[in-house]
């Protein structure tokens, strides 16, 4: 694949520079410090990918992905950046990925496995039954495990909130080894190495004691591995990954694909590791949540151009059960509300509108909301 890299920072773009030249699968055409002039390289070249920094000089890096959008509409674009509040709007403007800087091989290497299903997509029929195996860990919400597909999912019975994050964490870098140091500054900071290492090493002796007899050891095992420990997963599917994947294959939406689109949307049963907000998860919680959302928020749209109002007052009202304060759903609500000539649901979605930006941000509801809204009391009075 024909790669371009774009970054105001020598040290970043050479870092990156180096990490794609190592993989056989990548050709790196054109490294620039100023986005404009990789728009006119990237249209003349079409490059399969480009990693765009987003904070640079002149023209930023949100700016330069719509131009890209335009002249190369096949070109992936996957942001790298220093700062984690651009995590939304990155998947706002659909890029491939968001990767934190400084970027890690690892972390490479999970953006090229992204591309590389997107690229060849298998069809939705292989996919759905290459995902009825196996056993499944559920990270979507809340964090059960379902030993077989036909049974219903269990929760884990952790000893303490301390072995349950222990799990997940090691769940979340799975096949991966993380250090010990990593740990123990992560579950217990405020105890001393000598305190914090036995801690360790009990939680890791009770985990695989639980994982064993849960799940068996064949499935999924903790082991000590580079002065760390990692956590094997061999076949075990994950739903997140499993969503995503879906989401990656999805045709274009139309009058035969819109059951696939409404599969996928219910499948996301909550937020990643939802239940227990941890804070290591946020970024990976807001990418795959941000995903979701434009992807409900694309299928509402098309069920009202398509006539299905009632279709779309479900999806805006399941947004909404996460996100209570995003005006422009409580907006669509509200007008479709008033178009089906129901009164009272408009009303009501307006003040639930305001309490909560009241209490959560000491706001009222932004222009576009007050005057649609006063406007709608006027015709209604």
């Amino acid at each position: 694949m024909r790669v371009i890299l774009v970054d105001d920072e020598n040290l970043a773009l050479s870092r990156l520079n180096k990490l794609l030249v190592e993989r056989e699968d990548c050709e790196v055409i054109g490294t620039f410090l100023k986005a404009e002039e990789a728009i006119e390289q990237i249209k003349q070249h079409l490059p399969d990918l480009v990693f765009m920094d987003i904070e640079m000089p002149g023209m930023n890096g949100i700016v330069a992905t719509e131009r890209i959008h335009e002249v190369s509409p096949r070109t992936e674009v996957i942001f790298t950046t220093a700062y984690n509040e651009h995590a939304l709007t990155a998947y706002g403007l659909e890029v491939l990925d968001y990767i934190m800087k400084p970027v890690t091989r690892n972390r490479l290497d999970k953006t090229m496995k992204m591309y590389q299903r997107r690229a060849v997509p298998a069809p939705m029929e292989v996919i759905e039954d290459t995902t009825e195996q196996g056993m499944l860990i559920r990270c979507l919400g809340m964090l059960q495990v379902q030993l077989h597909p036909n049974e219903a999912p269990k929760h884990l019975k952790f000893r303490t909130t301390k072995i349950r994050e222990l799990f997940a964490y090691l769940l979340h870098h799975r096949n991966k080894p993380i250090k010990r140091d990593t740990l123990l500054e992560l579950l217990w900071p405020e105890l001393d190495e000598r305190r914090g290492i036995t801690n360790l090493h009990s939680g890791i002796h009770r985990l695989r004691g639980m994982l064993n007899e849960f799940v068996g050891e064949d499935r999924i095992s903790v082991r000590y591995q580079q002065f760390g420990y990692i956590l094997e997963t061999g076949e075990l599917r994950i739903d997140a990954e499993e969503w995503e994947s879906r989401l990656n294959r999805l045709p274009s939406l139309s009058h035969s694909t819109v059951a696939e689109y409404r599969y996928v949307s219910d499948q996301y049963e909550g937020k990643y590791f939802g239940e227990d907000d941890y804070a290591w998860a946020e970024l990976e919680r807001q990418r795959l949540h941000a995903l979701w959302q434009n992807h409900a928020l694309k299928l509402a749209q098309y069920y009202i151009e398509s006539g299905h109002p009632n279709e779309a007052l479900m999806l805006y009202h399941q947004i909404q059960q996460f996100d209570p304060m995003m005006e422009g759903v409580s907006l669509s609500l509200m007008k479709l509300y008033d178009r089906l000539g129901n009164k009272d649901p408009v009303a009501a979605q307006y003040h639930q509108l305001a309490s909560a930006l009241q209490q959560e941000a000491g706001v009222a509801p932004g222009p576009e909301v007050e005057s649609w809204y006063q406007e709608w009391k006027t015709r209604n009075v």
